[in-house]
């Protein structure tokens, strides 16, 4: 029994035209922890920070709130000074100790708001960080000091800390 051709092959043209004018689209991106810090505003990035400081000190409400504001204007003037760059004619030092003056101006304004044991709890906690610098730590807490890979295997030496 042979089968019409005319009717196989309009349905063939028919599958083909459809996929064809189908469009794919893509899944908004996801925020990594690698590009967290480029793609949240200020906002975002002071309601984050403030939130850890709350549970990391056992900030009060009012406490939370007056963080919040120092840290969203930190935030913001961190976001203008990047997207001016380097002014022209400054040098490394120059721009090194604007920097070191902005954060001497909020350090000040955390230690008002803080006690003085939550503010040397602050303190301790940005040496750690300081400390760690590029590494970061394992599944299990423990500090990653260094990492191999090696023929598609990876090697994680964790100390405790």
């Amino acid at each position: 029994m042979k089968l019409p051709l005319l009717p196989l092959l309009a349905a063939f043209a028919l599958t083909i035209g459809t996929a064809a004018a189908q469009t794919t689209t893509t899944a908004p991106a996801t925020r990594g922890r690698g590009d967290m810090h480029q793609q949240a505003s200020p906002e975002e990035r002071a309601t984050r920070q403030s939130e850890q400081l709350t549970k990391q000190l056992g900030l009060s409400t009012d406490q939370t709130s007056r963080i919040k504001q120092i840290l969203l204007t930190r935030e913001q003037e961190r976001q203008a000074l990047r997207g001016q760059g380097r002014p022209a004619g400054a040098t490394r030092e120059q721009m090194g100790a604007q920097l070191k003056a902005n954060r001497d101006k909020y350090e000040a304004q955390f230690k008002e708001v803080l006690t003085a044991d939550q503010y040397a709890k602050f303190t301790q906690m940005q040496q750690d960080r300081m400390q760690r610098g590029g590494r970061g730590r394992g599944q299990d807490g423990a500090q990653v000091d260094k990492v191999k890979a090696k023929k598609g295997k990876v090697k994680v030496k964790a100390t405790e800390s």
